[in-house]
Order: C-alpha cells, then sequence, then structure tokens
C-alpha cells in the first residue's frame, strides 16, 4: 500500500511522529546494508498495511507505532540506529490473525513502550540504544541460554517481552545495591556493560560491520525477515569488536 492510500488521521499521525524525529534528529540510521537511513514511519506502516486492512486497524497501528517513536526518542534521546521494519510489519500480521485486531495492536505496542521507558534514562538502567532489542542481540542470548525450552520464541513474542520486564525490574534492583556489574553511576551518565566502546562512532561503526557480515540476529530493516538465534552473536560481536579495535 502507498501512503497516500493509508487512513488521513493514519497519515497525520505518522507524518507528524516523522516530522518530530527529524526534528530532534533522532534515531534515523539504519543497518540495512546499502541504506544508511532508515525508512520513514510513514513509509513503513504502508508498507505494512494491505489494501483488505481495516481504517481501525490502520489507524490504531498509526497511533501506536508513533507513541512507540515517541517513547523511544524521549528514554534513549542518543540512539542512533532504529530499523521498525519488521516489528511493525509482525504487529501488524499477528493483528490480523487475532479476534479484536485493534486490541492486538495497541496492547503490544503499549507493552514494548514500556520496555523502551523502563530500560532508557528514565530509570536507574540508562543504557543508551535501542539497538540490542531492536536488532535482537538481547534475545538471541536469552534464547541460546534455554534453546529447548526458547527457540520457538520469536523477538517480539510476548514470551519475550515478559522475560524482558521481569529483568528490567531485576537490574534496578541490582542497581539499588549497587551491584559490582550493574552498579550506580551518575546521572549524566550512559550505562556500557560492555568491554567495547559504546560511543556512537564506535557503536556505528561496529553494527553497520555486523550487518554486512550477517551477524545481527534480527535484520529489523526487511519485514519479512526471519530472526535467527543460533550463532554465538555476543562473542561475534565481541571478536568484530576487537579487531575494529573498538575494546576498551
Amino acid at each position: 500500500m502507498s501512503p497516500e492510500e493509508l487512513p488521513a488521521e493514519a497519515r497525520e499521525r505518522l507524518a507528524s511522529a516523522d516530522e518530530d524525529l527529524d526534528a530532534h534528529r533522532w534515531g534515523r540510521w539504519s543497518l540495512a546494508p546499502g541504506r544508511d537511513r532508515s525508512r520513514s514511519l510513514l513509509v513503513v506502516c504502508a508498507a505494512a498495511a494491505r489494501p483488505e486492512d481495516d481504517a481501525s486497524t490502520l489507524i490504531t497501528l498509526a497511533t501506536g507505532v508513533a507513541e512507540l517513536a515517541d517513547a523511544q526518542r524521549e528514554s534513549f534521546p542518543d540512539n542512533l540506529c532504529c530499523d521498525l521494519d519488521l516489528l511493525v510489519a509482525d504487529t501488524l500480521r499477528r493483528a490480523r490473525a487475532s479476534v479484536s485486531p485493534t486490541t492486538e495492536i495497541s496492547t503490544r505496542l503499549a507493552r514494548i513502550c514500556r520496555l523502551q521507558r523502563l530500560y532508557g534514562g528514565d530509570t536507574a538502567i540508562r543504557f543508551r540504544y535501542v539497538h540490542d532489542f531492536v536488532y535482537g542481540f538481547d534475545w538471541a542470548k536469552w534464547v541460546g541460554r534455554d534453546p529447548d525450552l526458547r527457540a520457538g520464541v520469536g523477538p517480539f513474542d510476548t514470551i519475550f517481552l515478559d522475560h524482558l520486564e521481569r529483568r528490567a525490574h531485576a537490574l534496578l534492583g541490582l542497581i539499588a545495591a549497587d551491584d559490582p556489574v550493574y552498579g550506580q553511576i551518575p546521572e549524566d551518565q550512559a550505562r556500557n556493560p560492555f568491554g567495547f566502546s559504546r560511543e556512537p562512532e564506535a557503536e556505528l561503526t561496529l553494527h553497520r560491520d555486523l550487518a554486512r557480515r550477517g551477524l545481527v540476529p534480527v535484520a529489523a530493516w526487511d519485514p519479512d525477515a526471519s530472526p535467527t538465534w543460533r550463532r554465538p552473536y555476543a562473542a561475534l560481536r565481541v571478536e568484530r569488536a576487537a579487531a575494529l579495535h573498538l575494546l576498551e
């Protein structure tokens, strides 16, 4: 579907959200090999939509995606890359298979919004980027710890979102206790529990290198991608960081 074919209310909501992201110069880089910039929210939602989708479904999708973009921008103001093509397409596919498409969309996207608020600058966790969630590094690590039980769980499935919410509250407990790994940090500092630099230039260099090599678990820029957890992505990320002289 072209953007012009979306309901007017959906187009207006997405266009406004895109303007806000552009005004803040937020998260417009892409990890898609051969493409520097992520697609606009308007284009992403239109590409996922079908002519048979009900107008109320598409308006609910537009509202939820715009709210998700707001949550990400506000919680991760320094974020670099944010390809939402797969997440949006996955959300709409789930909605089509549900009894109440609008409820499915609003519930799922509201849940993901809450997770952004938990992991970003609104709490003591203060991670800098949405990359580990959107591109599946957290998911691949979680599945790999118990593949017999988790191999059938996708990166945006409710079971994994439940885990992320529990993990956020566990991290907040560790931080409050000033844990050796997840301890307290100054309020103006982003948290980096990894052994490689996550300063912006290093972050973009490393993750684009990984994407070019097919070492990103979730090709979030592809609405038809098949996420895979079966490679040791965490170790491979450290290996590539070392090769690129990005270890701290």
